[in-house]
C-alpha cells in the first residue's frame, strides 16, 4: 500500500473512532478506500506490463535504418 492510502485509512479510522462519520458517510469512505486499493493494484499491474513490453521490443536493423533516413 502506498503511504498516501495508508494515511487515508488512518484518518478514516480516527474519524470512525471519534464518531465523526454518519453511517452513510462511513460506508462511502469504505467504498472509496476499496476503490483506491483496486486502482493501486491495477496501476502496479499496468506499470509492470508496460515495463515488460518495453524491454522485449527492439526494432529490426532495417526498420531503424528506414526511420533514420
Amino acid at each position: 500500500m502506498t503511504e498516501k492510502l495508508t494515511e487515508f485509512k488512518e484518518k478514516a479510522e480516527a474519524l470512525r473512532q471519534r464518531g465523526g462519520l454518519s453511517g452513510d458517510a462511513e460506508r462511502l469512505v469504505e467504498e472509496m478506500l476499496a476503490g483506491l486499493e483496486e486502482l493501486e493494484r491495477s496501476n502496479k499491474a499496468l506499470k509492470r506490463a508496460a515495463l515488460k513490453a518495453g524491454q522485449g521490443t527492439s526494432m529490426s536493423t532495417r526498420l531503424r535504418e528506414a526511420l533514420y533516413e
